[in-house]
């Protein structure tokens, strides 16, 4: 499989600190347990799909907002560009405001993460931000991760009015429940629906949860819906009327076991856009997805990911 090359993708949405405690197992209420290790990581679900891409060997651009004069920034900005990720000169950066946040328990007996966010004011993303950025074209993909619904759809709308020579193709993620996200549907090329927006709307699967949405999208438009442990599935929208045709893939567990499960729904997003940046059939792409965000489980953090995934890749 062939990947990166030129291929240069926005992501937009949040970046963060992230303090990450590795713990024996997840702990009792109102217990006492030393943590086995603590470390601090650049997080957030744009963030990491930017980490994600370019260690795949994409050309990744973020943009966000920043908190211009927080200690924190300073360091996340240095991680973005040791990670080879470029970060848009027109974010804005709100003075005055602390750098959002979370609090990370990672379980070394089952892999799995619980995640305490805080975000103390920091403002979303406008659209106005968005019309600063200077020569759109340069970017293959666009990807915006639903935050902020009202600035969110504004900035979708738009991205869907655009012409000049070459159209930009551009996603969303549908991820927070009861918040309204769901109305993104029909005016992304591909929507990303979580399991737990498929379980609020009472879908038992992912099959399930792709025929509930699928005549929300746009004609044209795709669907992807992640499972976790059980994989994932997707369906193309390609006429007005009839019942979609819905491709599932397995789930890849790592062979040395699952380490650590931070970021797994983020490197399966970024491996699919990136995939389909590059023209990759989208069975193909949500099939590598699953079988990269497999590898990634597999390690700590996302230093090792280029490495687990060298297979994988070309």
């Amino acid at each position: 499989m062939q990947l990166a090359g030129d291929t240069r993708i926005l992501c937009c949405g949040l970046v963060c600190l992230d303090e990450v405690y590795i713990v024996r197992s997840f702990p009792e209420e109102d217990t006492d347990q030393k943590s086995l290790k603590k470390y601090k990581v650049r997080g957030g679900n744009a963030s990491n799909n930017t980490t994600v891409l370019s260690a795949l060997g994409f050309k990744p651009t973020f943009f966000g907002s920043l908190a211009g004069d927080a200690s924190e920034t300073e360091y996340l900005l240095s991680n973005f560009k040791q990670s080879g990720i470029e970060v848009e000169e027109s974010c804005p950066k709100h003075l005055g405001y602390g750098c959002p946040t979370a609090a990370i328990l990672l379980s070394s007996s089952t892999g799995s993460r619980t995640i305490i966010a805080h975000n103390p004011g920091l403002p979303e993303l406008t659209l106005e931000n968005f019309q600063t950025i200077e020569n759109l074209e340069r970017f293959s993909w666009i990807h915006v991760e639903g935050r902020n619904k009202e600035e969110c759809m504004k900035i979708l709308h738009h991205l869907g009015s655009l012409g000049g020579r070459r159209r930009i193709r551009f996603s969303v993620e549908v991820e927070k429940v009861d918040r309204g996200f769901e109305e993104f549907i029909p005016l992304a090329d591909w929507v990303f629906i979580s399991k737990e927006i498929s379980e609020f709307h009472g879908c038992k699967n992912m099959t399930e949860s792709i025929c509930y949405f699928y005549k929300q999208l746009k004609v044209g438009g795709g669907i992807v819906v992640p499972w976790g442990e059980k994989g994932a599935a997707c369906a193309l929208r390609t006429e007005e009327f009839g019942e979609p045709e819905i491709f599932s893939f397995p789930a890849y567990p790592p062979p040395g076991g699952v380490v650590d499960t931070i970021g797994a729904g983020d490197t399966f997003l970024a491996t699919v856009v990136g995939c389909l940046a590059r023209g990759m059939d989208f069975r193909k792409a949500v099939d590598t997805g699953c079988r990269v965000a497999g590898r990634k489980v597999g390690v700590i953090g996302f230093e090792g990911l280029r490495d687990a995934v060298s297979d994988l890749i070309e």
